[in-house]
């Protein structure tokens, strides 16, 4: 889908803008259009800040679609990009990064097309199965709640640029612009909260080891945010043959928190409700708090706290205001991500819009996982030492996780482990300062490591 021909991304405080993508409702062909708004920018990013003489010297390719998984309404949405030709043209050399041959911005960005980039969406009948070349390593980036795939628009040309590496990524089943199967689950007073928490994490690893398989991938770099660094652990617990390395990008659920161990499971979702589950009368428990929770007054906590108990998710919340639904969107996007150029702000919240108006499904796991406060009911503090490969942690240095979590967790690993921090970004810092996300990924994937 040409960039051209996409139409523009209606304006984020406007009225109308806001009817109008409200009015317009949320179906397929929507998600793919916002998505492949982000997507379209990517020739135009260089590779860690030093620009291309010649972009036809390049032959980058980028698909989009769906892969149907067994089973029914469950299809995972995917990203592939991969080169064509060497990737010798643009030079990473050090000589070359600090020269800077060419002038690009603070985000590493340049006018000149970087690469030949051809996104496609891919039709039902067209195939997006794509295995790795012998040889080649499979780069899988997983993304956190809320969140899509296109999120990482401004890192996906770096990553594919490091030598002999495909490059995937995927949309959790559930979330994105992936299908939404009915997410279920059931428990009583005698259900365990470690079979909960299972469950719901086999609803999407399960669903990652499946398309694992049908991409005929043996080994992948998988490379998880936030919840999405939760799960990609789960799923290197459970499937250690298929991870080469662990890239933990700002992860949720790694530190301990005994009152959120005891907090009370949500109440399940009710099938075929859009807008969230059922009301309760339980009173809300006022338990479980942030590390460094800010200063609100105790009935919005306990307003918050009851929300969650009660499984009602920021989404539901959207989807039920209605045409005000766009403009709770355009408030966080605008906040969160003032740093942005304007169009891509625009571009984002579109995105983020569509992607949270479809249906409810994988959005009712972040209870089942976190309890208030995004404290893990069954914490990674303890299950991370039986990892069995090398493994990464990346944050923000203004960063709402906490990273000594992972600096305390990493004392009990047996297995090589790194932490970065990067400068000048938060919990999001693949799109705060992408130059120097990319260029800790990069090192993490390519450098010998041994360290603790």
């Amino acid at each position: 889908m040409p960039s051209e021909t996409l139409p523009p991304a209606p304006e984020m405080f406007s009225r109308w803008g806001a009817f109008q993508t409200w009015w317009g409702r949320t179906n397929k062909e929507q998600v793919q259009i916002a998505e492949a708004r982000l997507l379209s920018r990517l020739q135009f990013f260089s590779f860690k800040g030093v620009a291309s003489t010649d972009a036809s010297n390049s032959s980058t390719q980028a698909r989009v679609g769906l892969v149907p998984l067994s089973g029914k309404n469950r299809l995972i949405n995917t990203l592939i990009i991969h080169q064509n030709s060497s990737p010798s043209a643009v030079d990473t050399s050090e000589a070359a990064v600090e020269s800077k041959d060419q002038q690009t911005d603070d985000q590493g960005r340049t006018p000149i097309a970087q690469t030949k980039l051809d996104i496609k969406t891919a039709t039902d009948n067209e195939s997006m199965i794509s295995p790795p070349a012998p040889g080649e390593r499979a780069i899988v980036v997983c993304h956190g709640y809320g969140a899509g795939l296109a999120f990482f628009f401004r890192n996906y040309l770096s990553l594919s640029q490091i030598p002999n590496a495909k490059v995937y990524a995927i949309d959790w089943l559930g979330m994105g612009g992936s299908s939404r199967p009915a997410f279920n689950f059931k428990h009583t007073s005698k259900t365990s909260i470690k079979d909960v928490v299972r469950d719901s994490e086999n609803f999407f690893i399960e669903g990652l080891e499946e398309w694992r398989q049908i991409q005929k991938i043996e080994k992948m770099v998988l490379v998880g945010h936030s919840l999405g660094g939760y799960l990609s652990t789960a799923y290197a617990l459970k499937y250690p043959e298929r991870v080469e390395k662990l890239i933990l990008v700002s992860p949720v659920g790694i530190p301990e928190n005994p009152e959120a161990q005891k907090a009370p499971l949500p109440e399940p979702p009710k099938e075929g409700d859009a807008t969230g589950p059922s009301q309760s009368t339980r009173p809300p428990s006022p338990q479980a708090s942030t590390p460094n929770p800010p200063p609100v007054s105790s009935w919005v906590r306990k307003l918050a706290i009851g929300a969650w108990e009660r499984n009602i998710t920021p989404q539901s919340i959207m989807r039920f205001t209605g045409p005000f639904g766009p403009s709770l969107v355009a408030a966080y996007t605008s906040r969160r991500f003032a740093h942005l150029e304007e169009d891509e702000q625009k571009d984002l919240n579109n995105y983020i819009y569509h992607i949270s108006s479809k249906s409810g499904s994988g959005e009712y796991a972040l209870a089942t996982i976190l309890a208030p406060g995004a404290y893990a009911r069954w914490p990674l503090m303890d299950r991370l030492k039986d990892l069995t490969m090398p493994t990464a942690f990346l944050y923000g240095e203004s960063d709402w996780m906490d990273y000594r979590a992972a600096e305390k967790a990493r004392r009990s690993m047996t297995v090589p482990t790194v932490l970065m921090r990067v400068p000048n970004a938060g919990h999001h810092l693949y799109l705060d300062n992408p130059p120097a996300f990319d260029k800790a990924v990069l090192q993490v994937i390519t450098r010998a490591w041994d360290g603790k």
